[in-house]
């Protein structure tokens, strides 16, 4: 369960604060059909200017939040890089707006 007013994952082993930006990240892959987001929509949603040199500053975002994850009590592999297209969500996740 994500809570967008107080920037907390909720999960199985316990909650974990997140930044608005990786809150932004979880909301476009939920709302996404597919879970699949492209490299320039994970790059919108971070933050992060676009250019080649810019992803492995989502890579590094990207671990973090798996790791972030993970912790909350998420299983297997979350989140996974699609070669050529971008991220895909693999975990159920509500969303509670406030």
């Amino acid at each position: 369960m994500l809570t967008l007013h107080k920037l907390d994952l909720t999960g199985p082993a316990g909650s974990v604060r997140i930044s608005a930006t990786e809150a932004t990240l979880l909301k476009a892959f939920v709302q996404s059909p597919d879970a699949r987001l492209s490299i320039d929509e994970v790059m919108h949603c971070l933050a992060v200017a676009e250019g080649a040199t810019q992803k492995s500053k989502v890579h590094v975002r990207m671990v973090r939040l798996r790791k972030k994850l993970h912790e909350a009590g998420a299983e297997g592999a979350v989140i996974e890089s699609i070669r050529n297209v971008g991220y895909q969500f693999f975990e159920e996740l509500a969303v509670r707006k406030p």
